[in-house]
């Protein structure tokens, strides 16, 4: 039986330590046999193992066969060639400026230089990007293997100065075009982040990126599908059915078979148009380290731009039209406007239901146009959107809805009609002054979406026969 893992370990740290690993590398192989150089762009939100799919791509790059021995890659043939590596991680602690920024970069140049006897002649970040690479090349006799994770936190993390991420987007811009013009030294640059926001902004300069973000066949790259968490966690299960009894949380008359539908139910539902939907790894993980149903990707996966973005303008992210909207991969998105759906999606709010086909009016005439619609994927997610992003259409001095989301079932099941009146007049003064709009429709959103977040079960302006 592997052990479960939790945090931050390596690729070889999990199978040397024999952890439960759900094997990845038979993508990884499909990535690599038919171009010798390939330049990759995944995107997927956060605490799904995009960090730990650029360490398993390291590690087969060092070369070690023993490492991936019966894995996947390995059965399907793999040479396991020796090619030098170079990582980057975006992820600043501190990237408020475009100086900052192109601070942080030349500083990780000058180190990876250093550690590969690499001199400089250049001095902007670009060029000694492009004699690193070179440099590194000849040295080993063999492409540079470059892995970039988090590409998109310096723009998303300074999502609403608009003024700062047209300088930032300029650096990336300026930097991944390094790249493409250095690509002769290239064997492989894989690039992953959570949104597509920054790479399509980066315009068309780097566009030699293959997007497998919503390939199917590399739907399952990441996370657990429904048929790796039933044979991985096989022997995991009977003990965790008793803890969960024992705990009072579910039924007794539970079997293995109904757990199952229950993580499912809780943890599954995520597609990127892959023939099976993904579970949450790092929630599924947790809760068979903890044995009880929580909501813990919410605690470390909700990204900070998110929550800016949400602040900005709440309910248009809480009532967002999810049955169509434009295929995400064909289409440029603007930093500067952007649409709940796309920020959602790309956040783990929402998942894509199925393709769908859009009429557009174009020349005056109806034009169909590839799109999607889209869903909540869990119960955990639905929690956790229902009632945490609720609460940022509120003025956070106003600590009032925390009373409301108590109050308000009490009131409608004691059929206190005075009482339910009162809330929703608080409901409605506590909505921070810039989200007010003086219209009918507006206050019905309000209100149904406060139910909602309470727990209340909504069914909106429900048909009727003409009869009734």
């Amino acid at each position: 039986m592997g052990k479960i893992f939790q945090d931050d370990l390596s690729f070889r740290e999990i199978i040397q330590g024999n952890f439960i690993y759900a094997d990845k590398t038979g993508y990884i192989y499909d990535i690599l046999k038919d171009d010798p150089t390939n330049f990759c762009f995944l995107s997927r939100p956060r605490r799904f193992g995009k960090t730990l799919l650029l360490n398993t791509l390291a590690e087969l790059f060092q070369g070690d066969r023993e490492l991936f021995r019966g894995l996947l890659i390995d059965k399907k043939g793999y040479q396991f060639e020796r090619h030098p590596v170079v990582k980057f991680n975006m992820a600043y602690s501190q990237m408020s400026s475009k100086d900052e920024l192109i601070s942080r970069i030349s500083k990780n140049l000058l180190m990876m230089a250093r550690k590969e006897g690499v001199d400089f002649i250049a001095k902007s970040y670009g060029e000694m990007l492009g004699e690193l690479l070179r440099g590194i090349c000849i040295q080993h006799g063999a492409k540079v293997v470059v892995l970039i994770d988090e590409y998109d936190a310096p723009v998303t993390r300074n999502i609403l100065r608009q003024d700062v991420v047209e300088e930032i987007t300029e650096v990336l811009l300026n930097f991944y075009t390094s790249l493409k013009t250095n690509m002769e030294y290239i064997r492989l640059a894989f690039v992953t982040g959570i949104t597509r926001f920054a790479m399509t902004a980066l315009d068309s300069r780097p566009n030699n990126f293959y997007d497998i973000s919503l390939v199917p066949e590399f739907g399952g790259i990441c996370g657990f599908t429904k048929s790796e968490m039933r044979t991985l966690f096989h022997d995991r299960f009977p003990d965790t059915l008793d803890a969960l009894k024992g705990k009072g949380l579910i039924p007794l008359n539970t079997d293995i078979d109904g757990l199952k539908v229950m993580i499912e139910d809780y943890y599954d539902g995520y597609n990127w148009l892959g023939k099976e939907n993904v579970l949450n790894p790092y929630s599924l993980l947790r809760f068979f380290t903890l044995n009880e149903f929580d909501t813990y990707w919410p605690l470390t996966g909700h990204p900070s731009h998110l929550s800016a973005l949400v602040r900005e303008n709440p309910l248009a992210f809480i009532l967002s039209k999810l049955d169509a909207y434009p295929a995400i991969q064909k289409r440029k998105i603007e930093l500067s406007s952007l649409e709940p759906v796309p920020v959602l999606f790309h956040s783990g709010y929402l998942t894509i239901d199925k393709p769908v086909t859009i009429e557009k009016i174009e020349n005056d005439k109806v034009v169909p146009k590839d799109g999607y619609s889209f869903k909540i994927p869990n119960a955990e997610v639905r929690h956790d959107f229902d009632f945490n992003l609720f609460l940022y259409a509120f003025d956070p001095r106003k600590n009032f809805f925390g009373t409301f989301s108590k109050e308000l079932p009490k009131a409608l099941l004691q059929n206190d009609s005075s009482n339910t009146a009162l809330l929703l007049h608080k409901l409605l003064s506590a909505i921070a002054s810039e989200q007010h709009e003086p219209n009918e429709k507006h206050c019905h959103e309000v209100i149904q979406s406060a139910f909602i977040a309470t727990g209340l079960g909504v069914i909106g302006q429900a048909p009727s026969s003409s009869s009734e």
